[in-house]
Order: structure tokens, then C-alpha cells, then sequence
């Protein structure tokens, strides 16, 4: 069994104002400033996340992560009520729950993981 765990993901962002307003939106991630070109969000959990910035993000097949949420239907609603959309609706994974996919305003797609009740 491996022991390496994610410790920090890196969000692509051209606006640091419209990406941090909407992942407080939907997340309630609140991003400090982090040096040049850089903000911070600490989950206080093991994990921070990172905006980096960039002068467009490109789009296509990206690495996606996922989040784990109580209800991905409310996550999907709120997603597109901070501007950004749904770009796959709830699905279900056998045996493990249901995922969707959601991008923010500038494109970067978030998977949403919610497990079996």
C-alpha cells in the first residue's frame, strides 16, 4: 500500500477576483494572497489549494479532481449560480455513489463525489 496522499492542487486561473469569488461561492474556499501571482486555501486538513496565474486556461482533457460533497444536485445548482455550469449532470457509480462534473467560470472542470447514505 502506498503512502504518498495528495497534499496540494494547483487551479489555473486569468482572474484571481472571479475564481476566488466563486470557489467561496460553491465551496466556501476562502484564498489569501500567496506571493506573486499566487492565492492559498488551507483545508486545515492536510491539503491546501492553489490559484495560479495564468493568462487563459486551456481546455480539453485535464486532470480532474474530485470533492467529496454531502449532495452533488445542491453542488451542480450552486455551481451554476456563481457563474460557472454543469458540464456532466449526476451520474451513478455502481456500488460506490454518484459523480458530476462542474467548471468553474474560466473553464477548469471539478469532479463532485457524493458516497452512498
Amino acid at each position: 500500500m502506498s503512502n504518498q496522499v495528495i497534499g496540494h492542487v494547483e487551479i489555473p486561473s486569468p482572474d484571481f477576483s472571479v475564481s476566488s469569488a466563486f470557489y467561496k461561492k460553491v465551496f466556501d474556499w476562502e484564498f489569501r494572497e500567496f506571493g506573486k501571482g499566487y492565492m492559498l486555501f488551507n483545508t486545515h486538513k492536510g491539503m491546501t489549494i492553489g490559484l495560479r496565474s495564468v493568462e487563459s486556461v486551456v481546455s480539453g482533457n485535464t486532470t480532474v479532481f474530485h470533492i467529496h460533497v454531502d449532495e452533488v444536485e445542491k453542488y451542480c445548482d450552486l455551481a451554476e449560480m456563481a457563474g460557472g455550469r454543469v458540464f456532466k449532470s449526476k451520474s451513478t457509480i455502481p456500488v460506490y455513489g454518484w459523480y458530476a462534473l462542474i467548471e468553474d467560470p474560466h473553464g477548469n472542470k471539478i469532479g463532485l463525489f457524493q458516497s452512498p447514505k
